[in-house]
């Protein structure tokens, strides 16, 4: 395949993720594609393509004008969660990172969703700190 069809189909892979999923990355659909960012930024600029404004093309057509939130967690007391599904096991938990306020951040590298709630309930007992409300 030649360059300017990877492109193409990566561009077009990044507007039709933003519909599921608005805070995905041009560098992770690259990622998936096997595209170089580099070279995709490049044929981006090349042809007046920008992230900005498929963003706001985005928000326009499917989002009815109003952009999304960015992701949050009711928990005080971590940061962040950032499960991937693990293609083999559809109700696995791969590759979670977790960062708690108290700046711990420990990462999982396979865990179902009850175990990774129960780690987070063995730390809560360990560290006094609530971690699930």
């Amino acid at each position: 395949m030649d360059l300017e069809n990877r492109f193409r189909r990566t561009w077009k892979r990044f507007q039709e993720v933003l519909k599921t999923d608005y805070n995905c990355s041009l560098a992770d659909v690259c990622r998936e594609q096997h595209t170089t960012f580099g070279g995709m930024s490049s044929w981006m600029s090349r042809r007046g393509y920008s992230v900005k404004q498929a963003k706001a093309d985005v928000v326009r057509d499917y989002y009815g004008g109003v952009e999304p939130s960015p992701l949050s967690t009711t928990s005080p007391a971590f940061t962040q969660i950032a499960p991937a599904m693990s293609s083999e096991e559809e109700f696995s938990l791969a590759g979670n990172t977790i960062t708690f306020n108290s700046g711990t951040t420990i990462s999982v590298k396979r865990a179902t969703p009850g175990g990774v709630i129960k780690m987070l309930l063995d730390y809560e007992r360990k560290e006094g700190d609530p971690c699930i409300l």
